[in-house]
């Protein structure tokens, strides 16, 4: 299960320039007394954005993570299942990739199915004016997709990231991370199947029943892996990529987690966006590049739920929205919502305005101090619903109706949520408002503000 540290606020963006960015933002919160207990760092930290590689921007950046966690703070890092095969210095990443045979290959003539995703090709300037697909044309490495169901996979992949924290040859580059983020691994890639000349069986990349998608008119392998991908199975029989697709982030979870826990030492947490069922297991979930809108609020809501009963219950979406700038009112309202997600992030993309607590002003700072002191207050009840998750497979976030299922109203709430069976929150979610109409089921509810209580006879409250 999740380690208890895991419950505290984290923060996390794409786009820190360098350590020294990190490092301010973390003395900007300590010194705003706001509580924050995990750190993150997107690809940023990361030479051309290939894995299990320091960029020189980040040189301070071991430094600071021991730092950190000196002061009690925890440390996650992404890793994307996208290994480059261009490289003209030696990627020990790549090479005992080959070595180990772990790369995903066409049937028949064992070719790599290469893709792109965010490594650049060696020696380049990249010219962001340019539009995205250019980008991707002129600047972007061809990259090998390991193949996590393999065997030898799970150890090469241990290896790498062994390196990363402990990197022998350079220890004062090692990165003592306590919790790995594992991202694009639906697995999602910048071009359609592979690289020119591209997918080579049209029946599985464009079937007869295409899925209403808003990508059918390229076919199943619209951003992804041709559906002919040969993967092979821990028992040594091939499989086409048409028949595991969904299972690509599930497979790469399990190792991912078992690595981590033997190279830390320590019981930490794996965070992935593609997921299947049972993998709540291993990882934790966040919603995705959701939005900075309104809207979001509510669509986080039922997404926790739904996630709840997928198994995986350490779950969250990015507070105050990934794409666009944050509005201030909007930030303020999804603050106070997510200081009750169980997976509680603030987190937003390159070029898009700074929205962490410390960004904004003093009464943004106060706000946030409040809701997420409150939520502190509550780490030992929701460590607790962790814990029985875990043991019992019960739900955490939870709509109404399980709890008073013979209740016919609840079967339709989902603007509000339970924390286990006792905690309901009855967020904000929309600009301008100022009171709540919430509905409460027939029972002894306690504020817990005040800890009065009242009897709910008429089910409706405001507040």
């Amino acid at each position: 299960m999740v380690p208890y540290w895991s419950l505290g606020f984290q923060l996390c963006r794409y786009g820190y320039q360098n350590d020294s960015e990190i490092a301010s933002l973390y003395e900007e919160m300590v010194a705003a007394q706001i509580p924050y207990d995990v750190q993150y760092s997107d690809i940023d930290y990361m030479e051309r954005q290939l894995d299990f590689t320091l960029s020189p921007k980040f040189a301070g950046f071991p430094a600071l993570i021991n730092r950190m966690k000196a002061d009690g703070m925890r440390v996650i890092l992404i890793l994307d299942p996208a290994i480059s095969g261009n490289e003209t210095q030696p990627y020990p990443a790549f090479t005992r990739g080959m070595e180990d045979d772990v790369f995903i290959k066409y049937p028949n003539d064992g070719d790599i199915v290469w893709g792109k995703v965010w490594p650049d090709f060696p020696d380049v300037v990249v010219n962001g004016s340019l539009d995205w697909d250019s980008q991707v044309e002129l600047y972007r490495a061809f990259v090998a997709f390991p193949d996590f169901f393999r065997n030898s996979t799970a150890k090469w992949w241990k290896r790498e990231i062994e390196e990363l924290y402990n990197n022998p040859q350079n220890p004062e580059r090692s990165l003592k991370f306590d919790g790995v983020w594992i991202d694009m691994n639906e697995p999602s890639s910048f071009v359609n199947g592979a690289v020119h000349p591209g997918c080579r069986d049209a029946s599985l990349n464009h079937p007869p029943y295409m899925p209403y998608l808003e990508s059918r008119d390229r076919g199943l392998s619209s951003k992804t892996l041709c559906m002919e991908s040969q993967q092979i199975l821990p028992d040594g029989s091939p499989v086409q990529h048409y028949n595991v697709h969904s299972l690509y982030g599930w497979s790469q979870t399990r190792p991912t987690y078992e690595a981590m826990q033997e190279v830390t030492g320590q019981r930490g947490v794996v965070i992935t966006r593609s997921t299947f069922p049972s993998s709540g297991r291993w990882a934790g979930h966040w919603l995705g590049d959701n939005t900075a809108a309104w809207d979001q609020l509510k669509k986080s809501i039922i997404g926790m739920m739904e996630f709840s009963l997928f198994g995986i219950s350490y779950t969250g979406a990015d507070i105050c929205g990934f794409f666009q700038d944050a509005e201030y009112e909007m930030c303020v309202r999804w603050m106070q919502l997510g200081a009750f997600y169980p997976f509680s992030r603030n987190h937003n993309t390159i070029g898009t305005r700074r929205q962490d607590p410390v960004s904004w002003d003093a009464a943004f700072v106060n706000i946030s101090r409040n809701v997420l002191q409150t939520r502190y207050t509550l780490l030992p009840y929701l460590y607790t619903l962790m814990h029985k998750a875990h043991t019992e497979g019960v739900t955490v976030v939870r709509p109404l109706l399980h709890e008073f299922v013979s209740d016919q109203v609840t079967w339709d709430i989902d603007s509000q949520f339970l924390l286990g069976p006792a905690f309901l929150v009855s967020p904000v979610l929309e600009l301008n408002a100022r009171n709540v109409t919430a509905y409460f089921p027939r029972a002894r509810w306690y504020d817990y503000y005040t800890v009065s209580f009242s009897e709910c006879l008429y089910n409706l409250g405001k507040g």
